[in-house]
């Protein structure tokens, strides 16, 4: 079920069956009053008020970098704000055309832990859900 789109950069939706977010990134390319009015504004309300438990993040086609602006924004209010919310589980697929895009994948990532929440790497959303289906609490 999609929750939320900004056309050409990052399609978010949601799975049901293991309460989790599912955001599939085109580029990473995306204003920061973009970002959060997807990501906190939008997708984040849903799975608070759905009783979500985890987010996946779709980086496999992605192109670009997040800014350093964005990258603080995602470590002092975005990680904070799942954690606050009941979201237990961050689950990255790679990309797998951009050695950059992947440096700025690595560095979002970090940021989850010291939040208290769970960073998991998967190969595709297939494997997410299915990690999911087997280590969620």
């Amino acid at each position: 079920m999609k929750v939320y789109e900004v056309e050409g950069k990052i399609r978010s939706e949601w799975n049901s069956e293991v309460r989790a977010i599912i955001d599939t990134w085109t580029t990473y390319m995306i204003s920061l009053e973009e970002f959060k009015t997807s990501v906190l504004d939008n997708s984040l309300l849903f799975a608070k008020a759905n009783n979500g438990q985890a987010w996946i993040v779709d980086s496999s086609q992605a192109k670009g970098l997040f800014s350093k602006e964005q990258l603080a924004f995602i470590d002092k209010a975005v990680f904070p704000a799942f954690h606050k919310a009941g979201i237990k589980y961050f689950i990255t697929i790679k990309p797998t055309n951009s050695v950059f895009t992947e440096m700025t994948v690595k560095q979002y990532s970090a940021l989850s832990g010291p939040h208290g929440v769970q960073l998991v790497e998967v190969s595709n959303v297939d494997q997410a859900i299915m990690w999911l289906k087997s280590n969620a609490k």
